[in-house]
């Protein structure tokens, strides 16, 4: 290659100023002060530097580079000006110098890199380029996800719904406990107040009998015995006119007690306990182990049989856990009852038999027992033998499920081996019940309260029942009385 060919490809590579001046210009607020990589010159503006450069270092530069091209190829060693390391021709030299040492053009790619600013569209995370902002929204749609950013909006996703739980079983803990009693805002004598108040503004209770009634129930829980307002009494004989049945067996004569003002939605176990004594109590021997627990009732007339009120029940319940009684269902239930709308179940009924040295039994169905698992076949064939056994006195059955209680009375045995259970239930109104008192009081004069009272298997949709049965007699010796202080259960199957 000549000289002149030389000549030329140097003079046709563009100049600095040219190459400079082709990108951005950089503003002064960005770059206050520019300094020349080859000398000590500073400069305030871009262009001033540029001309300085041009004029100062590369015209001598391109002298040089002609007169070395005038020599003989590869015959001169060529030197940076600004670092040691040499090179063979001038055009090496020259890709060398704008490669590494063109350190302005550098500054303005730098500067204008750092004002480019690009967000994910996703995450809206920011990114400098678009290489590191693409390779990051793919992560967002790969199959495993590893990026930080996707791996705290997952955790801060999942920390909201845990909040969203959490706030959830805040408000039905709430709602539980309101339900059970455990919330201090409502009592019996609040809640019968409020009832009262109620009937009285919707007209269905004049101011006189609001106050009579406010009287009656006060006196009542000063001495300790149910009023009987709500109560049906010796309901036994006329049930079994509902039966069409030839076989039917039921329990001893029972009175039937109505959830009333104070206790409505709360109470079904405190008043499926006054049926179960109603019946006891008209027992001599029975009566005789009650009688801390109502000493004016006396057993030698069914019409004078008077049960102890539901505070009165709280407040014996209580007495049996002082006594050592189901320390665990007393933790439970805080140790406490009276005053408060806490439901009780069967192992408060059982604490309350066992503290009057009454044996009981308290028969768990913890599951179903059909082929299908719906339906509790086991449960009808135990409650048909404990009725069909002969015996002069046969207490009702006091029988749970989960949130409420009734009790079993008796059971009709039908053609092709169906069977009813004949159930009393305290939601069922005292009016409709005294319905059956009167000489009409038969299926087809009353279907619906039939339909109440006479319960198929089918009917039964709880998973587990229990049943507590107090026919095993007294408690006499010491030491099985101690023993009795832990409530124990059997399990079927």
């Amino acid at each position: 290659m000549s000289s002149d060919e030389d000549c030329r490809i140097v003079s046709n590579e563009p100049s600095y100023s040219a190459a400079v001046s082709g990108k951005n210009k950089i503003s002064s607020d960005q770059v206050p002060k520019f300094t020349c990589p080859m000398c000590p010159q500073v400069c305030e503006e871009l262009c001033i530097i540029e001309a300085h450069i041009e004029n100062e270092h590369l015209n001598g530069l391109e002298e040089q580079i002609s007169e070395d091209n005038s020599k003989p190829f590869n015959s001169a060693v060529h030197a940076c000006p600004l670092c040691s390391q040499t090179f063979k021709d001038t055009l090496s030299l020259e890709f060398h110098f704008r490669a590494q040492h063109d350190v302005l053009q550098n500054e303005e790619s730098t500067s204008k890199a750092q004002t480019l600013i690009l967000s994910c569209p996703v995450c809206l995370s920011e990114f400098g380029s678009e290489e590191p902002l693409a390779q990051h929204v793919n992560l967002h749609f790969s199959t495993h996800i590893s990026n930080d950013v996707d791996e705290e909006l997952a955790r801060k996703l999942e920390q909201e719904e845990r909040c969203l739980m959490q706030n959830k079983e805040r408000d039905d803990f709430k709602r539980l406990q309101s339900m059970h009693g455990f919330d201090q805002g409502r009592n019996l004598n609040r809640q019968c107040d409020a009832n009262l108040f109620r009937s009285v503004k919707k007209g269905n209770m004049s101011a006189v009998d609001y106050h009579e009634k406010r009287i009656m129930l006060k006196m009542s829980e000063k001495i300790g015995l149910d009023d009987g307002s709500s109560a049906t009494l010796d309901i036994t004989n006329h049930i079994r006119k509902l039966t069409v049945a030839q076989s039917t067996h039921m329990c001893s004569a029972v009175d039937h007690y109505a959830a009333s003002f104070g206790d409505s939605g709360w109470g079904c176990g405190y008043r499926n306990l006054q049926m179960l004594l109603s019946a006891i109590l008209r027992n001599p021997q029975y009566a005789d182990r009650l009688l801390n627990l109502c000493p004016s009732t006396s057993s030698t007339s069914d019409s004078s049989i008077k049960v102890p009120s539901i505070s009165r029940l709280q407040s014996a319940i209580e007495e049996a856990w002082k006594m050592g009684f189901d320390e665990q269902g007393c933790e439970q239930l805080g140790g406490k009852l009276s005053g408060t709308c806490k439901w009780i179940g069967a192992t408060e009924i059982a604490t309350l038999l066992a503290s009057c040295r009454i044996r009981y039994r308290l028969i768990d169905f913890h599951r179903p027992t059909s082929a299908d698992g719906k339906l509790h076949p086991a449960l009808f064939d135990w409650v048909k033998n404990y009725f069909e056994e002969t015996s002069e006195f046969k207490p009702p059955l006091y029988f749970q499920h989960q949130g409420h209680s009734r009790t079993i009375i008796g059971i009709e045995e039908r053609a092709q081996g169906n069977a009813r259970l004949l159930i009393l239930d305290p939601s069922h109104k005292s009016d409709q019940m005294r319905l059956l008192t009167n000489n009409s009081g038969s299926a087809q004069n009353n279907p619906a309260i039939a339909k109440k009272i006479l319960v198929p298997m089918a009917a039964l949709k709880a998973k587990q029942y229990q049943i507590v049965c107090a026919d095993g007699g007294f408690v006499v010796d010491e030491h099985e009385y101690s023993q009795s202080r832990v409530i124990r259960s059997t399990r079927i199957p």
